[in-house]
């Protein structure tokens, strides 16, 4: 479950609140008890006061598509952080303050230890001297009360937990709650595909993604970044401001790599080796093929963050890599199709889930259970379109409400477009969703073509079915969630039901 800020919101004020969201003024009744700064897309950047931040911030830009905001990015290490962080300073506040709360609070207290304490010394110098940048860029930008370290437990909140057993045996055990709160809360459930080879149109690799997550928290993940750095390819990925890499699970680079992920329930984890942040950057950033990716990856790998990478190149070569703490298992091929959606089905890494002590078993073989559910579906959309897969038929599938459990289109938990604010019949280890809004907040589609001509990316902001979440409807049916949850939820809701489009369209390429 997502951490909740409850802030002491009555139902009244929690209403207010959501009022003051979605009329952009006053509201009618009480006045909130704490409000917050509208989310602006594009960004409100202001101007530069001094002329090394005009300098720095040459030749970077945003702007905003559809709900999207689209940055660009160039330079060495310390200037891509400062420019992200000066033009994304808005998504990052909102990103720390959903995580980990107010400065001084007990969260950000704890995680701010474990990033400076554990987590720095793993950082190489090139993504310290970023993640120093970002820092310096909000506060020339204007946010001063948001430290470097809230950057970095930002950007290793898949770590935290991990990396928390390296403090003092006093201080370990309240760190490690805190950052197994913050892993959990971002962990949802995605749905994800990767075809090459006969499967395809053309014979190259097409990939496709949605992210699931909470919807009140959701709102600041809707930043798609293009990088041109001074060393490694040009890539794009999709995440937070303030981020080095995609808690997103979405990359390209211009050498043709494509890289995404569903999150597996191993939790188990080794504090050693690299944070999960730095080895998906390397790889985005550095690696041009499917084995190169794998390595990464794997190499110095400490389980923070378990997975099943989908991964492919300009060569046609695709490849699921199950990646848990110990063991990994890895199907490669150049003429096939792979679909993911949290379901371990790996030998390897299943048995290590199963052995972990974490208090649950592996999803089972059954379609009633969410995970196994469209498992089952992306094996029928495999067979449905084999050799006929594109862009097109990539949002097709990404945009799927068919219930393989019901065996008929029902928009629910079981659903590829991930719409569980729907009731879904028969679920019942699962019905919190629906007292707890979460799903799909976007959708990603791209061709090996595409990455190569330019890094597109065909996008929603929403579900890509067209079905768009309400929130005032939503908080009229759970009149008691608001009261639980505290105005920050409330106006996080709102910001993401009023922000979504719900429709796709194309970022970068000839867009940029």
């Amino acid at each position: 479950m997502r951490i909740r800020l409850a802030l002491g919101a009555s139902c009244a004020v929690a209403a207010a609140a959501l009022a003051l969201v979605l009329t952009g003024g006053a509201s009618a009744g009480a006045a909130p008890s704490r409000t917050f700064a509208p989310y602006q897309v594009p960004p409100h950047v202001p101007a530069p006061t001094t002329a090394r931040a005009r300098w720095l911030l040459k030749p970077a830009s945003v702007s905003a598509t559809d709900g999207w905001i689209v940055v660009h990015l160039a330079g060495g290490p310390y200037r891509l952080g400062f420019q992200n962080g000066y033009l994304t300073a808005q998504s990052s506040h909102y990103t720390i303050l959903t995580d980990f709360g107010v400065p001084g609070s007990r969260a950000r207290v704890q995680a701010d230890k474990v990033a400076r304490r554990a987590v720095w010394a793993r950082v190489p110098w090139q993504y310290r001297q970023e993640l120093i940048g970002i820092a310096d860029g909000m506060h020339a930008a204007g946010y001063r009360k948001d430290t470097l370290w809230d950057v970095v437990a930002a950007n290793a909140w898949a770590d935290l937990a991990c990396y928390s057993e390296k403090l003092p045996a006093g201080e370990a055990s309240a760190a490690a709650t805190v950052g197994e709160a913050v892993r959990k809360a971002h962990v949802g459930g995605c749905s994800a595909f990767i075809a090459s080879g006969d499967a395809t149109t053309d014979g190259q690799p097409v990939m496709g993604h949605d992210t699931w997550t909470d919807y009140d928290v959701a709102f600041t993940n809707d930043v798609m970044y293009t990088v041109h750095p001074w060393r490694g390819y040009d890539f794009t990925f999709q995440s937070t401001g303030g981020q080095i890499w995609s808690g997103e699970d979405w990359y390209e680079n211009s050498a043709g790599l494509l890289l995404t992920e569903t999150t597996l329930a191993d939790s188990t984890y080794t504090p050693r080796g690299l944070p999960v942040f730095v080895r998906a950057r390397e790889a985005a950033q550095y690696d041009s093929t499917v084995d190169q990716a794998i390595h990464t990856l794997v190499h110095l790998n400490n389980g923070a963050y378990s997975n099943e990478w989908l991964i492919g190149d300009r060569a046609g070569t695709v490849a699921s890599l199950q990646l848990g703490d110990k063991v990994y298992d890895l199907n490669v091929t150049r003429n096939g199709f792979f679909g993911s959606s949290n379901f371990d089905w790996g030998p390897k890494t299943r048995k290590e889930e199963a052995g972990a002590d974490q208090g649950w078993a592996p999803d089972p073989y059954n379609t009633v259970y969410v995970d196994y559910a469209r498992y089952a579906r992306w094996g029928q959309l495999r067979d449905e379109y084999y050799g006929r897969i594109d862009a097109q038929a990539g949002m097709t599938m990404e945009s799927d409400t068919y219930d393989a459990y019901l065996g008929r289109q029902q928009p629910d938990a079981r659903d590829l477009c991930g719409e569980p604010e729907y009731a879904t019949p028969g679920l019942r280890p699962w019905d919190d969703w629906v007292l707890d809004p979460e799903g799909a907040i976007d959708g990603k589609v791209c061709t090996e073509a595409m990455a190569l001509d330019g890094l597109s990316t065909w996008a929603c902001w929403g579900h890509g079915s067209g079905d768009h979440f309400d929130a005032s409807a939503f908080l009229a049916a759970h009149p008691g969630w608001a009261a639980a949850n505290g105005p920050l939820a409330v106006f996080g809701l709102a910001t993401f039901s009023a922000q979504t489009v719900d429709r796709w369209v194309t970022l970068g390429g000839s867009n940029t």
